[in-house]
Order: C-alpha cells, then sequence, then structure tokens
C-alpha cells in the first residue's frame, strides 16, 4: 500500500493548515493496453470494493492513465456508491464511459458528510476535474468581478473557475449569479471614471513611459483602439494620453465604489438626471436613470457580498462517525481550521487561532468562494445544526456535550475535557 500512501500525502497537499491527513485506498486498472478486457476488468474491480472499501462517508477520485483526476465525487456511504458505479450499463453511461478511461480509483474515509463535502470542494477547486460537470464544480456557477495587473488595468467579468487559474488577476469582487447586470453596471463605471474597458491584446502606453523616440514623430503617432477616447469617456492609456497616477487614482475610485467606501459616481448621475429633467431633456433623463440603475443594482449585489464577509468568527462542532467528532473554525464564511475533540493539542491549536484578530476583507477571495457558498447553504438549510455554533471553542464543545446528552447517544458517558480548564464540558 506505498503507492496508496503516497497518494494520500499528494492528495492532502491542498488542506488547510492542521488538519488531519485522510488514509486514501486506490484501486488500479490496467488501462489502455492490449489485453484490456473491459468486461473481466470491471469484474474483478467491483470485487476488490467489495472487499476494501466501507460504507462510511468519504470522497473519491478517479485519476487518469497519467494521474489527471478525472471525477471527485462524495457520498455518506463510500462503498455503495462506488459499487454503483458497476451497475451502470457498459459502455453507454456517461460513468460507465468515466470508468473505462479511470487507472487509478482513490478514496477518502471523512468523519461526517460535513467534512466530505468540505473536502470535495476543496479537490475539485484544486483540480478542476473535466467529469465534474457544472452542477458540482461550484466556481463554475458564480461570475466574479477582477481587477488584473499591468500598468493600465481594467475591470473585467469572468467567471469565478476562470478566475481562480488566472495568474494576472490582483483582485477579486464577488461572488454573482448572473453576468449582464455586471457587464451594464461596469461600462457605466468606466464611462464614470474613464478606465478602459479594450481587449487585453491592445498594448498600453502611458504618457510618462519614456519612450525610446520622440512620441510626436509621425510613425509614432497612435490611434484610439475605440472611440470612447474621442468621446471623452476614457482616459486613453492606449494613446498616451493620460499618466500611470492619474489612470491609478481613477483606478483607486473603482475599487472604493465596488467596496461600498465611494457613492460619487452615483451622486454625479443624480445630479445629471435632476438637470436634463429640470431642462426638460426627458430622454437624456430616462437614459441617466437607467445607468443609475445599474449602479444601484451592482451596489445592492456587493452589499449582500460584503455582509457574508463581514460574518464574524464562529465555531462550529460537527458529531463524527465513531466518535470521531470536530470542531470547524469558520472566518468571514469559510472554514480556516478544524480539530478533533479527542485531541488536546489540535483543540489548544484551534484556541490559539480563534484569538487572533479578524480582519474583515475588501474583496471575497476567488478561491475560497465555494466554501463561502458551501458553509452558507449547509448551515441555512439545516435549523438542527445552529444549535451546535457557538462563538468559541470551549461553549463548541459545551454544545456538543448538550447534544449527546440530548440524544442519549453512546458517547455520552464520555464527556469532553475542556483545555486548560481541568475539567469536562458536561460539568462546566
Amino acid at each position: 500500500m506505498a503507492a496508496a500512501r503516497s497518494s494520500a500525502r499528494a492528495a492532502s497537499s491542498d488542506r488547510f493548515p492542521g488538519a488531519p491527513a485522510p488514509q486514501a485506498e486506490q484501486l488500479d486498472l490496467a488501462v489502455d493496453t492490449p489485453a484490456f478486457d473491459p468486461a473481466l476488468h470491471v469484474e474483478r474491480l467491483r470485487e476488490q470494493v467489495r472487499a476494501s472499501a466501507r460504507n462510511e462517508p468519504g470522497v473519491y477520485l478517479m485519476r487518469g492513465p497519467h494521474g489527471d483526476v478525472l471525477y471527485v465525487g462524495k457520498s455518506t456511504q463510500v462503498r455503495t456508491r462506488l459499487l454503483s458505479y458497476f451497475r451502470l450499463p457498459w459502455p453507454e453511461h456517461r460513468h460507465a464511459r468515466l470508468l473505462r478511461e479511470t487507472a487509478r480509483i482513490e478514496w477518502e474515509p471523512q468523519p461526517s458528510e460535513f467534512g466530505a463535502l468540505l473536502r470535495e470542494v476543496r479537490l475539485i477547486r484544486a483540480h478542476l476535474p473535466r467529469y465534474n460537470v457544472r452542477s458540482a464544480r461550484p466556481l463554475d456557477k458564480w461570475w466574479v468581478i477582477t481587477i488584473a495587473k499591468g500598468i493600465a488595468p481594467r475591470l473585467r467579468v469572468q467567471r469565478a473557475s476562470a478566475a481562480a487559474r488566472s495568474r494576472d488577476v490582483a483582485q477579486v469582487i464577488g461572488p454573482f449569479a448572473s453576468r449582464r447586470p455586471l457587464v451594464d453596471a461596469l461600462r457605466v463605471l468606466n464611462d464614470a471614471l474613464g478606465l478602459r474597458d479594450c481587449s487585453d491584446r491592445i498594448r498600453m502606453h502611458l504618457r510618462d513611459v519614456v519612450e525610446l523616440f520622440d512620441a510626436h514623430h509621425p510613425a509614432m503617432q497612435r490611434t484610439p483602439g475605440c472611440h470612447r477616447y474621442e468621446t471623452r469617456r476614457c482616459l486613453g492609456p492606449c494613446v498616451g494620453a493620460t499618466g500611470a497616477y492619474e489612470y491609478h487614482t481613477q483606478l483607486s475610485r473603482a475599487k472604493a465604489v465596488l467596496e461600498g467606501r465611494d457613492d460619487s459616481p452615483q451622486q454625479h448621475l443624480v445630479r445629471e438626471m435632476a438637470a436634463a429633467s429640470a431642462a426638460l431633456s426627458y430622454e437624456r433623463a430616462g437614459w441617466l436613470r437607467d445607468r443609475l440603475t445599474a449602479l444601484q443594482e451592482l451596489d445592492a449585489q456587493l452589499a449582500r457580498v460584503r455582509e457574508a464577509l463581514s460574518r464574524p468568527s464562529c465555531v462550529y462542532a460537527v458529531p463524527g462517525r465513531l466518535g470521531d467528532d470536530r470542531l470547524y473554525l469558520i472566518r468571514h464564511g469559510c472554514v480556516v481550521a478544524e480539530a478533533r475533540c479527542d485531541d488536546p493539542e489540535s483543540v489548544n491549536a484551534l484556541q490559539t487561532l480563534e484569538t487572533r484578530p479578524l480582519q474583515t476583507p475588501t474583496g471575497a477571495m476567488v478561491d475560497r468562494l465555494d466554501e463561502l457558498l458551501l458553509v452558507e447553504s449547509w448551515l441555512r438549510g439545516r435549523q438542527r445544526e445552529q444549535a451546535l455554533v457557538a462563538d468559541t471553542v470551549i461553549e463548541a464543545l459545551q454544545q456538543l456535550a448538550a447534544h449527546y446528552s440530548t440524544h442519549r447517544s453512546a458517547h455520552d458517558s464520555t464527556p469532553y475535557s475542556l483545555p486548560g480548564s481541568g475539567m469536562s464540558s458536561t460539568s462546566a
């Protein structure tokens, strides 16, 4: 099982610090060989799964011949789920075709369904498997506003999954459910602040960048990439009409608007709309009203994102299988660390981490959007889980002890010891 242990270490490399390393099991498939017999191969795999896998919460990965992850799944009963793949029509069914391309299957037990969901989200984020359809790839369902790096960055609307893979993204704001309102609002914001919205293929030439030749020479004259500069809706970084300081000042204003610290573009549109109405220019007033509405709708969506990110720290206690209970530290809607309740050292580490000051983020980190959505939907859809959410680690342990006492579980006689207190959580 040396190969299985090494694959477990590789698969756990994208977990958060302090998380216990899972023990991965695996099955090897001799695909892409001349002697490959699908019928006999599937029968042998079925027997191996029956003999090795157990019905417990967990995640599983299907890897190709070169080690690439083709599919990530989770189940509260891993053995039953894996066996279900071998009952599908061969080779017509999509998952049966997946099995034919798979060279290795790995599975990791998890202490609970929540733990399995969290692990699945992180594995999908890390590998973006091509057989995980959009419903199983959370980042593919959401849109974000990104600000790239460079001498003249632009605001761009992207899929959250594309932004996660990009290396030139400096800031991410989101998530949002629809693309069209974002495009409309950013067009208004760009026009108000003079920011470019042209393709990244167009080269920028800022005014204060030293040229090798005289910029006034006819051979160095440039034409705008679009009509926005000529209509005074863009500062013109493509033709050297603006400097780096001037452009980045306006970009900073755009960031302030998206972070809810500046509403001057909206106030400017209100004044212009009032002036147009006073001048009986109702058509222009209506056009300005539509632009104002686009910014207001964007601001309302951003307010919801900021509310989710500004939620205070909490600790979620999750009863686990066979007494493997866990504490999850949640900050700004995302899990940042976990601890085993029967491991005093990890519980103490979690207590130390929860005392660190909170810094409210100004924009969502794209690599954590899927976790934010997972935690929010999980706790919102399960009212009973709210009783296991507490402000501190000690309170979470007490809530867990009360949970076992209420449900008359077999764990009732095993109270948790509160770190450093010298007493059990039930006596506290």
